[in-house]
């Protein structure tokens, strides 16, 4: 019930009301999380180290996944004995099949076509990213932070201890709905998320997070609110505040292998709106990403954001902090990093931008790919073309 809880809080601190009322439920909705999370058992760290992990948390993202806990949790166990998660798993264990034959072909290509020297120590940037974890962590699994920014909210795990039978069929029917697109295409639809993250059971991207990490078999060790400006919060709270056009809320999740030993992980998420007149309600947020330069980018399925000059301070920190960059035509403009110090090469093909984006036509990008003297494949959706091996994509070095 305390997830439950703590879910009803945080959606009463975004109406307008008492400064003090909030700062109170704000501190309670802290404590009862920590009284909720500390429920833990063992996985391997780095060097024969031992960290604990989040069995509740582990066990639900598990659930979620389609995957029967291990080790089972009783009070869940009606759950796992039902016949909607019996369902629900068949979907999962088809889908995620066909997905990890996607998967084995990008480690694959990976491996051989993106080199990163010290990768256990670095930052990975993913701007405009929704819940996609999935590719961020196929792509660059050994880094040490994962930090997220894109307009959805966070939200928290569902608390299943607490659902009915029926209750428990439609959350499990949510979570489907959630990762059809991801599952099939190999990115989220940024329309659809506004439904499909915001449904009673699924609400924002921590769910969605947290299964993929049960998919990739990896154990959640704490799922952490944070305010990264609590004086910008408080002044937000006040009854009379101007408000930014998103109110930004903030997790961090650590997690672990749960059988290789290969360290403590971190994922940011970060949810605001990163256009320029919107930032100016967050002066700071830059800086805050650009603490972790020099750091790998990785752009995919961004709408071209980016080449809007309303994003320029965005694109202008992530071209200052990456020193790899991996993306889609949908990324940062071409031209910003067709000379030196960029090296870049081209992968599979260009196709003009889909019918709603065709404000994002990258002329130099076209004739950059139609001449290259070695045509590289890409065997793998990556971006808006996911059809028929007609993505591109885009590996910058400096």
């Amino acid at each position: 019930m305390a997830q439950a809880l703590i879910t009803v809080l945080n959606e009463f601190m975004t109406l307008k009301h008492l400064s003090f009322l909030n700062n109170v439920l704000r501190n309670f909705s802290a404590v009862v999380l920590a009284l909720w999370l500390p429920a833990s058992a063992t996985v391997f760290a780095n060097d024969g180290e031992t960290a604990e992990y989040n069995r509740r948390a582990t066990a639900t993202a598990q659930i979620l996944a389609g995957i029967t806990p291990n080790p089972p949790d009783p009070a869940l166990k009606r759950l796992v004995e039902s016949d909607a998660f019996k369902e629900h798993q068949q979907w999962m264990t088809t889908s995620w099949n066909s997905v990890r034959n996607r998967i084995q072909t990008m480690d694959a290509w990976r491996s051989h076509e993106i080199k990163i020297a010290g990768a256990q120590k670095k930052n990975l940037l993913y701007p405009f990213s929704g819940p996609d974890l999935l590719n961020a962590y196929v792509f660059f699994p050994d880094h040490a932070r994962y930090v997220f920014f894109s307009l959805e909210r966070p939200g928290t795990l569902p608390d299943l201890e607490s659902v009915t039978t029926a209750q428990f069929s439609n959350l499990l029917q949510d979570v489907r709905s959630a990762f059809r697109d991801i599952f099939e295409r190999n990115y989220f639809i940024t329309s659809y998320m506004t439904k499909q993250l915001m449904t009673p059971w699924i609400r924002g991207t921590v769910p969605v997070m947290a299964t993929m990490l049960a998919l990739m078999n990896r154990r959640i060790i704490r799922i952490e609110p944070l305010d990264l400006f609590p004086d910008l919060t408080h002044a937000y709270d006040a009854p009379d505040a101007q408000r930014p056009p998103v109110l930004m809320r903030a997790v961090r999740i650590d997690f672990a292998s749960a059988t290789n030993g290969s360290g403590i992980q971190q994922l940011y998420y970060v949810s605001l709106d990163a256009a320029d007149k919107a930032l100016e309600f967050y002066p700071d947020f830059l800086n805050w990403v650009s603490q972790y330069k020099p750091a790998t980018v990785l752009i995919k399925s961004a709408s071209y954001l980016l080449h809007d000059q309303q994003f320029s301070k965005t694109r202008t920190m992530l071209l200052d902090a990456a020193d790899v960059l991996v993306q889609d035509d949908t990324g940062i403009p071409f031209r910003f990093i067709s000379q030196n110090p960029w090296q870049v090469k081209l992968y599979g093909r260009y196709h003009r931008p889909i019918r709603p984006m065709k404000y994002g036509y990258q002329k130099d990008l076209e004739a950059a790919f139609n001449s290259r003297q070695e045509q590289n494949s890409l065997p793998f959706p990556f971006g808006y073309h996911w059809r028929g091996q007609q993505s591109g994509l885009i590996v910058a070095h400096r």
